[in-house]
């Protein structure tokens, strides 16, 4: 038998672990959490509620239940913990743990890009908020933690006053407590998608994400991806292409998924960062619609120290967009109008990534989505017309019976179709 920790246990790990039973016939998958009643549980066959960040609890278990491997999806801070755990144990695992170090703290990442020619913002790093200097760099600035998850700790300046406040926040979500500040930069975010083989990086998807802004306080949230990306250029394109292969050749990376997070203006590109993992927030399910390649199969695959192959990825010519709902606050009891919206086409299906039951928040990072929508259209008029008839009928219902989802990123916003029609 097979015995496999995955940590972490959203939705994207259900999937993952329905993947490693594909593939293994004969599997017990322990699942390490903090929250038991997370999604995934049910998939498991052991549920610990274990920290993904403490080294010491996760080598404890994998000692314990003479763990063969252990494994993540579509996180940074837990892939950390796999490198490091695995390599004190002798472990198998697709990547060193000096790739994932590497790959994780931003601080390293940037170091990388400016040696290997990668375009970026300009930047600077600071071990404490007394060291905290914006001299040579022009507001507004991000300043966000070094190794963070999901956004948490990202904060957009406009002026030195800002500067401390936000800095703290920054390093409140630091691991290391380390903070990077870093000049922002007009344009629209592209999320690429590639799988690196032997060392080659073939694309898979390129989206675009489009963000709110839910507060001042806020940097924004990602609540929407995009397919084809409306505003992206052919020579961006190709620009992205030869980073995703200088990425690869700087980090040694052989067998894995590569993660791009760009900014594209025109055909200016600047990188966020990226990482040897897959995307969250269901991406797994967004490229196997587009494309009909199984990048979460591969995923498992390449952890098992399998080779997978990519298939020809496929351009059936639609427009299509995950849609991730955010709601007011309050807790999560309901969701109503879905099932006449599938029927009648308008959406493809509804993931949930939360349970009913818990408590929610009102958008600061893209842990707080409740779940998200798949549509699918001819173009880019018919898919604003799906997106804004799915938005308006579905409700998120809370414990009183009111309706708390937030639908201004859909319905205020300016149609991205007016451009692209």
């Amino acid at each position: 038998m097979t015995r496999i920790i995955v940590l972490a246990g959203g939705h994207d790990q259900a999937a993952f672990i329905r993947e490693l039973r594909t593939l293994i016939n004969d599997v017990y998958i322990i699942l390490l959490d903090m929250n038991p009643n997370v999604l995934a549980a049910k998939e498991a066959d052991k549920m610990l509620p274990i920290s993904t960040m403490d080294f010491d609890k996760v080598r404890e278990v994998a000692i314990e239940e003479q763990a063969d491997y252990i494994m993540t999806a579509c996180g940074d801070q837990p892939l950390l913990t796999v490198g490091i755990v695995s390599e004190q144990l002798g472990l198998p695992c697709y990547l060193t743990k000096e790739q994932i170090l590497n790959l994780t703290n931003k601080k390293n990442m940037k170091k990388v890009m400016v040696e290997n020619g990668i375009p970026t913002s300009r930047f600077k790093t600071f071990s404490s908020v007394e060291e905290l200097d914006d001299s040579g760099l022009e507001y507004p600035l991000i300043v966000k933690p070094a190794d963070s998850n999901g956004s948490k700790g990202v904060r957009k300046i406009f002026n030195k006053s800002e500067l401390l406040e936000k800095a703290k926040e920054a390093q409140h979500f630091s691991i290391s407590g380390t903070i990077i500040l870093e000049e922002f930069n007009e344009g629209e975010e592209i999320s690429c998608d590639y799988y690196v083989l032997d060392g080659n990086a073939a694309e898979v998807l390129k989206l675009q994400s489009n963000k709110y802004k839910a507060s001042e306080n806020i940097t924004s949230v990602i609540y929407q991806s995009v397919i084809p990306a409306p505003y992206l250029t052919e020579n961006a394109r190709k620009q992205l292409d030869i980073i995703a292969n200088k990425i690869a050749k700087a980090y040694h990376l052989e067998n894995t998924p590569l993660l791009i997070q760009a900014i594209v203006k025109g055909d200016k590109v600047n990188i966020l960062e990226y990482s040897a993992r897959l995307g969250g927030g269901s991406k797994y399910k967004t490229i196997q619609n587009v494309t009909g390649f199984n990048v979460l199969r591969a995923c498992a695959m390449s952890m098992l120290g399998m080779r997978p192959e990519i298939p020809p990825i496929i351009n059936r010519g639609l427009c299509y967009s995950k849609c991730h709902f955010y709601v007011k606050g309050g807790k999560l009891c309901d969701i109503t109008g879905l099932d006449e919206l599938i029927e009648e086409g308008v959406i493809d299906e509804f993931l949930p990534t939360s349970p009913m039951g818990v408590q929610k928040n009102p958008p600061s990072s893209s842990g707080d989505r409740i779940g998200c929508v798949f549509i699918t259209a001819n173009d880019y008029i018919e898919l604003q017309q799906k997106v804004e008839e799915a938005v308006k009928r579905i409700h998120v219902i809370d414990e009183n019976g009111n309706d708390m989802l937030i639908r201004d990123m859909y319905l205020n916003q300016p149609p991205y179709c007016l451009l692209n029609s």
